[in-house]
């Protein structure tokens, strides 16, 4: 089974846009709209702005960017595992044998 280790760092990084690489790839953040309680908790928990992590988002259309926005919990989970290695959150624990618990 493939598992990434995180760190608070590595998180902060990738939401805010910054480049960070697990086991020499890429590593990818999902994120809900800005608007969501669940993006808002989840973001603000790492000291960030959710209104910023969209405008990174979208400008990652232009630009080559890691940051994937998704609607709710059943595309959060498609997004982290087709973009492997990869972040996001969900408003209960879920984990299988391709998903584990972050924080």
């Amino acid at each position: 089974m493939d598992v990434i280790g995180v760190s608070i760092s590595d998180l902060i990084d990738v939401y805010s846009g910054v480049p960070v690489r697990i086991g020499g790839l890429p590593l990818s953040a999902c994120f809900m709209p800005g608007n969501e309680n669940l993006t808002s908790a989840a973001l603000t928990s790492l000291g960030l702005q959710p209104a910023a992590i969209q405008a990174l988002a979208r400008r990652s259309a232009i630009i080559q960017s890691n940051l994937h926005l998704v609607t709710n919990d059943t595309q959060m989970l498609s997004c982290i595992a087709r973009h492997f290695p990869a972040v996001g959150y969900l408003d209960e624990p879920h984990e299988t044998q391709d998903l584990q618990p972050c924080f």
